[in-house]
């Protein structure tokens, strides 16, 4: 592995020369006035000097693909921090029970950080030092990005941090050499905190991305997004407008993935600016696909008015079967906060630390990362939640990176309340299993969950907390009916064009919650905008445009495949549209 290029002296230097901070956050043990999440004002004033003296940074081949970038909730075996502090000693207490505790330390404060950590009822074995310099508590932002490559291998992936913070940088570096792991370098600059993936090859950050992309790198969109799928192997990037004029356009400061499927927003009062925004967002979001093809279940969680902002509930932060929520200190709402994570991840433990250093736009997962188990053992599924009939075959994908072997595949199902049953998943294949579920005696509903493991003693399952927690579908002996003939509701959404492939015509449409800008886009299959069909304010409900094969010019347009992109409510959203001739 290459080391790391030095650090120009010059922002070095700029970094100790900072002034005070107005209100600055100082550390759990008040030894150390914290850099906050967005730059200071000094460092405002030098970031582009600091991105001018590091543009010729090295940059690596991606890892072998077809990549793949591991998401939050899979397996961990530790969590990254930094002393000093930004965090409460209860929660380190509660990390040490089941994982080791990484803890990013200059040389000068080694000591100091033994002594309060020891003093302060952590378990000293369960804690891993990594000593070098550092400048800040944001272990989530400048920290190690997992993938795994196409050979299965675990690789680190190390972005340029977007803050003037040399020896930050450098972490992701430093650890993956410390723990044997093969790192990657590129040269776009990117932050942990507005980055989330649900492990399947899709991914979603605000506009933040792009505009640091384009001012940092001279990069464009597709420049953007050509790199997330080399290095990440990201496939669907959703990149959303920001929900507020100000702040740091994080997206994990108010929206983050559960699972492939769910999805929680913040919800704040009526007379909130952001209201109408997390509103649009959420409605959109619920129109999406996920990865398993359904659309993502969205799921709000109140965050009351602080003195800094809304509490920031959705700064969570989950590892293993954990999920750590943020207090606040209001009774009410931190206990609310913690029921609506119960409801929207059941079979969790749902955990909640006060700290008074959180603020709106940041608190827990903006201050620890989880660093992944390299010899995970993986299993994906497509979870069955529609009415079935008879006998139902289930699948799953499980994979052993510990490359010792998978032991055993089980499906555990039960009928209707009954007593829970378990037949073995055989091999069908490369990393596939199948199992059946016998049909039921009688009409009702279903539970199952899917348990693997590996000859390294791992064992790992779906729902990923089972048993804890299992999946459910309307179960029959007889045909197939709709459920008390109900025909659900259509969400807010945008919709695939239809016909497609057409011939001379096609018709895009979509659904807005509340009037906005909306800007709908035809490209042709070398990326050349040929067509605007709307550049402007669209109401609220259904909106529909027929395409008619056509450029601006009114030429008619060769076959081929052609991508229309629509932004509205703050997405950026495109589809394939075939013309065929």
């Amino acid at each position: 592995m290459r080391r790391p290029l030095p650090v120009v002296a010059l922002c070095l230097f700029a970094l100790s020369a900072l002034s005070p901070l107005a209100h600055a956050e100082m550390d759990v043990d008040g030894t150390e006035e914290l850099l906050p999440r967005g730059m200071t004002a000094e460092e405002a004033r030098i970031m582009p000097q600091y991105v001018a003296e590091n543009g010729d940074r090295v940059t690596d081949p991606p890892p072998v693909g077809p990549v793949r970038n591991v998401a939050e909730w899979e397996p961990v075996t530790g969590v990254i921090i930094r002393y000093p502090l930004g965090l409460p000693y209860n929660l380190l207490q509660d990390f040490d029970d089941n994982l080791t505790v990484h803890v990013v330390v200059s040389s000068g404060s080694y000591n100091s950080a033994v002594s309060a950590l020891t003093a302060n009822g952590v378990d000293m074995s369960h804690v891993q030092f990594l000593i070098k310099n550092n400048d800040s508590i944001w272990t989530r932002d400048y920290g190690p990005w997992y993938v795994f490559d196409g050979n299965g291998d675990v690789g680190i992936i190390d972005h340029h941090y977007n803050r003037p913070r040399p020896n930050d940088d450098l972490i992701p570096w430093y650890f993956a050499e410390q723990q044997g792991i093969p790192a990657y370098r590129h040269d776009m600059y990117h932050t942990g905190g507005n980055y989330m993936t649900d492990g399947a090859h899709i991914s979603s950050s605000t506009r933040l991305v792009y505009n640091e992309a384009a001012t940092y790198n001279g990069m464009s969109e597709a420049d953007v997004n050509q790199l997330m799928a080399d290095y990440y192997g990201v496939e669907t990037y959703t990149v959303l407008d920001y929900i507020e004029s100000g702040g740091i356009h994080h997206i994990d400061t108010w929206a983050k993935f559960l699972d492939e499927e769910n999805v929680v927003v913040k919800d704040v009062p009526t007379t909130h600016a952001t209201y109408n925004n997390l509103n649009q967002r959420a409605a959109l979001l619920a129109s999406l696909p996920s990865s398993t093809g359904r659309n993502y279940q969205v799921h709000r969680v109140y965050c009351y008015l602080t003195s800094s902002g809304p509490a920031s509930y959705t700064n969570c932060l989950i590892l293993n079967d954990h999920i750590y929520v943020p207090f606040f200190g209001n009774t009410t709402y931190d206990n609310d906060a913690i029921a609506a994570y119960q409801q929207a991840a059941p079979g969790y433990t749902v955990q909640g630390y006060y700290y008074s250093g959180f603020l709106s736009d940041d608190a827990l997962h903006c201050r620890a990362k989880g660093a992944y188990d390299v010899g995970m053992l993986r299993v994906a599924h497509v979870p069955i939640r529609e009415q079935q009939e008879g006998a139902v075959t289930v699948s799953a994908m499980v994979r052993d990176h510990s490359n010792t072997g998978v032991s055993a595949v089980e499906l555990h199902y039960r009928q209707n309340g009954g007593a829970w049953q378990m037949v073995a998943m055989g091999n069908v294949g490369g990393y596939d299993y199948e199992g059946t579920i016998p049909a039921p005696l009688s009409d009702g509903t279903t539970d199952y969950y899917i348990h693997a493991m590996d000859n390294s003693g791992r064992d790992e399952g779906m729902p990923r907390v089972e048993p804890a927690a299992w999946y459910s579908f309307d179960h029959l002996t007889g045909d197939l009916t709709a459920v008390d003939g109900v025909t659900p509701a259509r969400p807010a959404a945008l919709h695939a064009n239809y016909p497609n492939p057409f011939n001379p015509s096609t018709k895009f449409s979509f659904t807005l919650l509340y009037a906005d800008q909306v800007e709908l886009t035809v490209f042709d299959p070398q990326g050349r905008l040929v067509r605007t069909l709307i550049d402007g304010l669209v109401p609220a409900g259904d909106t529909s445009v027929t395409w008619d094969g056509r450029d601006d010019a009114g030429q008619a347009l060769p076959s081929g495949v052609y991508l229309y992109r629509l932004r509205a409510a703050g997405l950026q959203y495109s589809r394939p549209a075939t013309l065929v001739k």
